[in-house]
């Protein structure tokens, strides 16, 4: 029993679909926009704390 060559699967070039706007609304429309998780909302407070932290260290080390 040998297998022929023309049987093999194609192989997949990593694009199921086209990604363009028309895609992204009708995506959004179905599916809604993602909310925001509590989670996303802490690490964005903690981003913006450690910019304003790292902002004030750097003027007081350039005061000394």
């Amino acid at each position: 029993m040998l297998k022929s060559k023309t049987m093999k699967k194609e192989k997949w070039d990593g694009r199921s679909r086209p990604s363009n706007d028309l895609y992204k609304k009708n995506f959004d429309r179905i599916f809604g926009k993602k909310e925001k998780t509590t989670s996303d909302l802490l690490m964005e407070g903690y981003e913006e704390e450690k910019k304003i932290l790292e902002e004030e260290d750097g003027t007081t080390q350039e005061a000394n």
